[in-house]
């Protein structure tokens, strides 16, 4: 009975082992990133190598080129362990397939956190490395192992997380040693993981991606802005910045949102979203496709106007006389207002189109009869040309507006004023950017293309030497540059010409290009 009681307890010791091993939590590399921190940004580096072609052929002789550098300036077996990180980067001991952080706090200096995936590799790195002359010796730490890079920086590490950060002074270093092991000792729950503003950032995707503090990156500015007249009496300290960067086949697009938990400032952001409506392309027809430079937006008067009476500065510069005419003037907007920049050459003002969705005329013509109080100079006035028809007469221009079947409209061309109303032969309907508007609250859009064919650009290009020439052949590969805003998500896109190669790629392609590689 004895003999055969021990194995038991032996095996049943070794499983009670293996549950205690596996349930103990190993600590995410993130989970260094204190929850305070006002600034992260997460890199996703294998994606960004994938879309810029690192790993096709035809990048295997910059490669080349780049290894026989190397062996230039290093001795055999250092060079053989660079080779081998070259060829394949987790022989660094770095795990390249999960993203890179990076993060700052008011009291903790910039730093770059990655995940460790072989401890033994890293050090095997940083060994080389000390061999080089590029680091001190390694050294030991409470829970972590050192070394430092220069006099700036500091790294860091443990079987799960490699620490990088950026220090100044002998004293810094010291309080950075210090700190690192409560940061090595964060749980997730008490870390930026955990955060509602972290999770936020990680569902916008990109492959770079970010979260700030306008008021930390401002710095002493932010108590100043706060202690001015700032509309609507907005705390900066209580707003933060998500944003997300992607390359696409041919595009680059930026994502962007406000974040804050004050539940004033967000019923503030709630008011401004019900000042706006999606847009419905009503005056696209009227716009030539060669339009240089494309507004768009879809508005609530009556909700404008109203958000506008919360505005401190408003308050302070409202005439209460005016009162009935400016709610008329604003709420007469109902629905898209779009304008156009049209022309730019050397001997005239820029030309522009301006039109708007009202409901009236109304508001145009008390603005006429009351042109008297507007502050004219002298130079300047208001005509009347015929009912719902004005001009603004100025020394430099003149300025036609008025209201045709409901559309008010603006221009300082008298041929567009002549056509108000007329559809264009070739419209922005036909336009690259034309179906990106598709239920957007704003929309701009700046035409690359037509703004290279001007011939006041094509001038300056013959003018100017190899550096212009080299700008202007990478202008050439942009269709056209928009912005926009769709609910809570404003973006920008940079859209260019070829739509079938990673926007990346094809800027890694034309740098290689310019560096003649």
């Amino acid at each position: 009975m004895k003999k055969s009681l021990f194995p038991r307890l032996a095996l049943m010791a070794v499983v009670v082992a293996l549950v205690s091993a596996c349930s103990q939590k190993k600590q995410e590399y993130t989970d260094v990133i204190p929850a305070n921190a006002h600034t992260v940004v997460s890199i996703n580096l294998k994606s960004l190598a994938d879309k810029a072609g690192l790993n096709d052929k035809e990048n295997k002789e910059v490669q080349e080129k780049l290894t026989n550098a190397l062996k230039s300036g290093m001795n055999a077996a250092t060079f053989q362990q660079m080779e081998m990180i070259m060829k394949d980067p987790k022989k660094s001991g770095i795990d390249v397939s999960e993203p890179l952080y990076i993060f700052t706090t008011e009291t903790f200096p910039t730093t770059i956190v990655a995940k460790v995936s072989s401890e033994d590799d890293l050090h095997a790195l940083l060994e080389t490395l000390e061999k080089e002359k590029v680091c001190q010796p390694l050294a030991n730490g409470d829970g972590f192992q050192f070394t430092q890079m220069g006099n700036q920086v500091l790294i860091a590490y443990t079987p799960s997380v490699l620490m990088l950060t950026n220090y100044s002074g002998t004293t810094q270093l010291e309080k950075i040693k210090e700190n690192i092991p409560a940061l090595l000792k964060q749980t997730n729950e008490n870390s930026i993981v955990s955060t509602t503003i972290f999770k936020k950032m990680q569902k916008m995707g990109g492959d770079i991606s970010t979260m700030f503090s306008p008021a930390s990156l401002l710095g002493p500015y932010a108590n100043m802005i706060k202690a001015s007249d700032m509309p609507y009496n907005i705390d900066l300290k209580d707003m933060k910045m998500l944003g997300s960067l992607s390359f696409d086949k041919g595009k680059v697009s930026m994502k962007y949102e406000s974040f804050t938990e004050n539940p004033e400032l967000q019923a503030l952001f709630d008011k401004q979203k019900k000042a706006t409506c999606p847009i419905e392309n009503t005056f696209l027809k009227y716009f030539p496709k060669s339009t240089l430079m494309y507004l768009s937006m879809g508005i609530n008067g009556e909700e404008f106007y109203n958000m506008l009476l919360e505005n401190e500065q408003f308050q302070k510069n409202f005439s209460i006389a005016k009162a009935n005419e400016v709610k008329e003037l604003f709420g007469s907007f109902n629905g898209d207002i779009s304008a156009g920049l049209i022309n730019v050459t050397m001997n005239s003002a820029p030309t522009f189109m301006m039109y708007a969705d009202v409901k009236n005329g109304n508001a145009l013509e008390t603005i006429y009869k009351n042109k008297q109080s507007l502050g004219l100079k002298r130079g300047e006035d208001i005509m009347q040309l015929s009912k719902d028809e004005y001009v603004y007469k100025t020394k430099g221009m003149n300025i036609f507006f008025g209201i045709k079947d409901k559309q008010m409209y603006a221009t300082n061309d008298e041929l567009l004023y002549k056509n108000v109303g007329k559809a264009a032969d070739k419209s922005i309907k036909d336009a690259p950017y034309a179906s990106d508007m598709k239920g957007k609250t704003i929309f701009v859009a700046i035409n690359a293309e037509a703004i290279l064919d001007l011939p006041v650009v094509k001038m300056v290009a013959g003018f100017g030497g190899q550096e212009v020439k080299t700008y202007i052949e990478l202008a050439n590969k942009v269709s056209y540059l928009s912005m926009s805003s769709e609910g809570e998500i404003s973006e920008i896109d940079l859209c260019l010409k070829d739509k079938d190669v990673n926007a990346l790629k094809q800027i890694v392609d034309f740098a290689k290009q310019f560096a003649g590689m």
